[in-house]
């Protein structure tokens, strides 16, 4: 399921509808453009802090996904540790697969 999710991204980035990196999430979020924050597994807690920020202030939601920078690197042809999803229909579809990557990851650890 990771790498389907790694898939939407990368069809996002490719339709235009990703802003890659802090600021322009920021300013996605600030001017009502983002659907959905995203950050990858390995930013500081300072950041991943302040996207949660951003995304209460701009009523959206935010999620740290299971893959790090690198991957989303390769998946998105730039790397960025946070982004901003400013389309619905891949926003709902990102939501989706990372609840499934979440429920995927909890059933390993038992």
């Amino acid at each position: 399921m990771k790498h389907r999710l790694l898939s939407m991204l990368g069809l996002a980035r490719r339709a235009r509808r990703l802003s890659l990196g802090f600021d322009a999430a920021r300013e996605a979020a600030r001017s009502g453009q983002a659907a959905l924050l995203a950050a990858a597994s390995d930013v500081s807690d300072k950041t991943w802090k302040n996207l949660r920020y951003e995304a209460g202030n701009a009523g959206v939601p935010a999620v740290r996904l299971l893959a790090g920078m690198e991957e989303l690197g390769r998946a998105c042809g730039k790397k960025a540790g946070v982004f901003a999803v400013t389309d619905e229909g891949f926003a709902k579809a990102i939501l989706g697969m990372t609840d499934v990557v979440k429920r995927e990851k909890e059933e390993h650890a038992l």
